[in-house]
């Protein structure tokens, strides 16, 4: 069995960890408590992380949603769910959320279930493709109305 980590060179690697990657505060919990670390002294721990700004969930939650808006593509839902796991509050989601374009997010819904068309077999039926579409925007968080307007949308079928 390995012996536990002392809270000295937690902090250190956690600080190495968050100079390198932003971190939410539920992971660097996560992880204390993972590396076995007394709850009394995880606490220590977060607070001066969070004192000296190494952890910031604020600053977390725009991070995650500018990669995952525009790295993975996903839908604001999406993001919100993922956020929602991390534990990080509901105003700092709200407010990263928020940064999101209205239009390029619009564009970029409609790229994606463009480019999923192309990869569907071309003799599929109509409405099974629809469905497909349907499944994969809302998968990817998008919101229904907005699908539905993408689908609805015959620049999406020429």
């Amino acid at each position: 069995m390995k012996k536990p980590m002392s809270a000295d060179a937690a902090l250190v690697r956690l600080e190495e960890l968050c100079a390198r990657s932003e971190q939410a505060v539920s992971e660097v919990r996560q992880k204390l408590f993972k590396w076995g670390i007394p709850e009394s002294e995880a606490e220590k721990i977060v607070e001066s992380l969070v004192d000296r700004r190494f952890v910031d969930d604020a600053r977390f939650a725009e991070a995650f949603v500018r990669d995952k808006y525009r790295f993975a593509r996903w839908g604001r839902h999406k993001i919100r769910l993922a956020l929602i796991a991390k534990r990080i509050p509901r105003d700092y989601i709200a407010e990263s959320l928020q940064a999101i374009d209205n239009q390029e997010y619009a564009r970029m819904a409609f790229a994606s279930v463009q480019s999923k068309l192309r990869s569907l077999p071309t003799d599929m039926e109509p409405g099974e493709k629809r469905q497909r579409l349907y499944r994969f925007a809302i998968g990817r968080g998008y919101e229904s109305s907005l699908v539905v307007k993408i689908l609805s949308s015959k620049s999406l079928w020429r």
